[in-house]
């Protein structure tokens, strides 16, 4: 896959994880994805594939009372990583809006996603589902 190609497959992935479209971002990723957020542990501590692919629609569905939407600031991409800015915008379970902001890294491995690592204002994130 291609520089374009990766670029174009990791803002799916976000439209996929806001949508909570699992048979999508089970396509993009590898098998042994893994997926990291900040201020969840170490990187090694990285949640696997299958367990993100199954626990993301309940999670979501719990914080969340609709799609998570992403508007991208800006992308650099280049050999098998691609950069995303992004701000997001939801509304939460308990009425609230929730627009936080992103930088997220997407490694790519044989045209899949390998790994994601998620970058977030954890204080933010802590308040709004607190």
């Amino acid at each position: 896959m291609g520089v374009e190609q990766n670029r174009q497959a990791a803002l799916r992935m976000l439209e996929a994880v806001g949508a909570r479209d699992v048979a999508t971002l089970g396509d993009l990723m590898s098998d042994d994805a893994t997926w990291w957020t900040i201020g969840r542990g170490p990187r090694e501590a990285a949640t696997p594939r299958a367990d993100f692919l199954e626990t993301l629609p309940a999670v979501m569905g719990q914080l969340f009372a609709g799609p998570v939407r992403f508007t991208v600031k800006g992308v650099t991409a280049e050999g098998d990583r691609v950069a995303v800015e992004a701000d997001s915008e939801a509304e939460l379970a308990n009425g609230k809006t929730y627009a936080n902001l992103y930088h997220f890294l997407f490694v790519f491995q044989d045209g899949k996603i390998a790994a994601v690592r998620e970058y977030n204002d954890t204080a933010y994130m802590n308040a709004s589902f607190g």
